[in-house]
């Protein structure tokens, strides 16, 4: 793919810059008179269920591939590489648009830089696409002139709008849409002005289609990123696959594999936001390194080392934090789970002369995983350098305490913030 601009394959093409915006324009229809694409969203830094559906693409040739937002965990100069990397097999056009994951850590200028603008619109025969930015949470003054006149000027039979956020939540008690309730109305509102067919977003990471007043809004946020809810109401892995022809408008979930992460990569999951982050990921962020060993319940001392990690505080802010009223559970590879307390992540003074840092460690002893074969591992630091069952008994508000070692999981998959 062509960096700068990410769909170059129909005949006639031509590019009308509106401040900073974009209008693309592709003049052209396939020869059987039929349009066929593929819409996903929020794979969030795991590039397994993108390269499946790239793969698809390769061989069943749709029109386009286009990408909702979330394409990075947050924004990051590696992670734009590493689904890029993956994009660029695909021998389709692709599009995309950014999520509010890509914003992150000043990630919009890499979006753009590698992605290009996230508000732009473009034909394929009898349909007009809609492409818009909503990764802040809300629209711009700007964004929203440009939308309602590019809907408005488009004589197009069908009509397609996609972006990242959703104007509304469809799950009962939930409200993970568009932070501004205002703009979400007036979007809804220009949507049923213009008789848009369907709008796509991601970010709710589940299936939904609801149709609103004649609209239709298509919610695929299944790509690679924890599921928000069960599979009896929308929660599973998938893309949407397409089709417009002379039978109609046909739009189906297709059934992605359920994500099978690598040592070397680990799920970090909030109370809203999640993020998968590889070992490359956790290069680029602020290390702690600190001498440690722990007691196990036969009262013996193991893992006598250095160990090099990542704050798990830092980890839990990347998506939003937790409070008092709050716990972290880590789970391993294996199934085994313990259960941390706020005090754990951000230890107090009296804490942190007993546990020191807690951290996420990736490398002993200047060995990393997968060659570590501990590794992803949960290590306090102690500022004495042995965190001993005693300690551990002392920095435990859940009780129940076996030994210190208890605490240091091994190959740790997925840290989760969850209400007490």
């Amino acid at each position: 793919m062509d960096r700068r601009k990410l769909a170059p394959v129909f005949s006639v093409i031509t590019i009308l810059l509106v401040s900073s915006t974009a209008v693309i324009l592709f003049l052209g229809m396939p020869d059987d008179d039929s349009i066929n694409f593929y819409v996903f969203g929020d794979s969030q830094g795991y590039q397994g269920g993108v390269e499946q559906i790239v793969i698809a693409a390769n061989l069943h040739r749709p029109d386009f591939i286009f990408h909702c937002g979330d394409l990075t965990p947050f924004g990051q100069e590696n992670q734009y590489q590493d689904i890029w990397t993956v994009l660029d097999q695909s021998i389709v056009p692709v599009y995309a648009t950014i999520g509010n994951h890509d914003l992150k850590e000043g990630g919009g200028e890499l979006y753009e830089e590698y992605f290009g603008t996230s508000t732009y619109s473009f034909n394929i025969g009898p349909a007009h696409f809609t492409v818009f930015n909503t990764s802040s949470g809300d629209v711009s003054s700007q964004d929203f002139t440009w939308l309602e006149q590019d809907l408005s000027q488009t004589e197009a039979e069908f009509k397609f709008v996609f972006t990242h956020i959703p104007p509304f939540d469809p799950r009962t008690g939930e409200d993970h849409s568009l932070i501004n309730s205002t703009t979400s109305t007036h979007l809804m509102s220009l949507f049923e002005e213009h008789e848009v067919d369907v709008v796509f977003t991601g970010h709710i990471h589940m299936y939904n289609e609801t149709i609103i007043n004649g609209v239709k809004y298509v919610i695929t946020g299944g790509a690679g990123a924890s599921l928000c809810t069960d599979e009896d109401t929308g929660g599973i892995y998938h893309y949407m696959n397409v089709t417009l022809d002379e039978s109609g408008l046909s739009i189906e979930p297709i059934l992605l594999d359920t994500p099978s992460l690598p040592r070397d990569m680990i799920a970090v999951k909030g109370l809203i936001e999640d993020m998968t982050l590889s070992l490359n990921n956790l290069l680029q962020m602020n290390t702690i390194n600190g001498f440690s060993s722990f007691q196990n319940q036969y009262d013996n001392w193991r893992g006598h080392g250095t160990y090099t990690g990542i704050a798990i505080s830092e980890l839990v802010e990347l998506v939003g934090g937790m409070t008092t009223d709050d716990k972290l559970v880590v789970k391993s590879f294996d199934g085994y789970t313990q259960e941390f307390s706020y005090s754990n992540v951000y230890p107090n003074t009296t804490w942190a002369e007993i546990q020191g840092p807690m951290i996420l460690a990736y490398s002993y002893n200047e060995t990393s995983v997968l060659e570590w074969a501990d590794g992803m591992r949960i290590v306090m630091i102690p500022p004495d350098g042995a965190y001993s069952n005693n300690d551990a008994i002392q920095t435990s508000e859940f009780g129940g305490v076996i030994s210190a070692g208890a605490f240091w999981v091994r190959f740790v998959s997925l840290i989760e913030v969850v209400s007490k």
